[in-house]
């Protein structure tokens, strides 16, 4: 089985992206946990009730995508309208935020209310995680408020971007979070180069506290970003990364792990 935990569907800034579209390009990936850009888009006029209802009916139309519930925290008063979605429709299997594009502090008391709803209902929360010195999503801003919420499962997508120093810096983040257990810090490794990928693995299976190698999860972020749009390279990334993971390491089991089992354990079996 492989799951791509990190993929989108949607019209908005980065392109218009079908459901049709997204699993042509994955091929035969098994799962796709999917987010609907134009909740995150704002310039679309749809609102964070409306977009995740699309998101939803997409979901029970193609099994293959599981949803997650982009969440506008930078438009809305309160989660009051994830809670209505969580409670309803226990399909959706995570929440999702993009602190980058909303410009809204990825520390900012806004998301409060929004974590306390994924607490109360179990859910993990997927962040856009930026360069280290961004002021709205570094993996730094997102560490501190996780640690507000040590129960949630955050994931840190993108490992976080820019270069290898910025990886560096979000690695030491998900090492110190474990060993001082101070948040329950997941990641993806959707746009980041091999070596880091390596580098990654190496330390979270080094901790002090042990091997946490469970909390990486392989992901895309398709269709955003044009080789992530063409079927055949999405296949050529996939099979490089498993081609790596054999060369380093040696270790089917690990292998396996960061390509589905780990986001089944950090998304509570709801893929199956």
């Amino acid at each position: 089985m492989i799951i791509d935990s990190h993929t989108h569907i949607g019209n908005s800034f980065w392109g218009k992206f079908s459901p049709e579209f997204l699993l042509e390009i994955i091929g035969n990936v098994d799962y796709a946990i999917c987010s609907n850009l134009e909740g995150i888009d704002g310039y679309n006029g749809k609102d964070e009730f409306e977009c995740n209802i699309d998101m939803l009916n997409i979901s029970k139309n193609f099994p293959k995508i599981k949803p997650l519930a982009v969440c506008e925290v930078d438009r809305t008063q309160n989660a009051d309208a994830i809670r209505e979605l969580l409670k309803k429709y226990p399909e959706f299997i995570g929440l999702k935020f993009h602190p980058e594009f909303t410009k809204l502090p990825a520390d900012s008391d806004k998301y409060n209310d929004y974590l306390r709803a994924a607490q109360e209902f179990k859910k993990p929360c997927l962040y856009h995680s930026g360069h280290i010195k961004s002021r709205f999503s570094s993996p730094e801003l997102i560490y501190k408020k996780a640690r507000e919420f040590p129960d949630v499962p955050i994931i840190l997508g993108h490992l976080s971007t820019g270069p290898r120093s910025s990886h560096e810096a979000a690695i030491d983040i998900m090492v110190e979070s474990i060993e001082q257990d101070t948040a329950t810090l997941y990641v993806d490794i959707s746009w980041v180069e091999i070596e880091d990928i390596i580098l990654l693995i190496q330390r979270l299976k080094n901790t002090k506290k042990g091997d946490y190698t469970h909390r990486i999860m392989w992901a895309s972020d398709a269709p955003v970003g044009d080789f992530n749009q063409k079927k055949e390279i999405y296949a050529e990334n996939l099979a490089k990364f498993q081609s790596a993971i054999k060369e380093h390491f040696n270790d089917e089991t690990l292998l396996n792990a960061l390509l589905y089992q780990n986001a089944v354990q950090c998304y509570l079996n709801a893929i199956q």
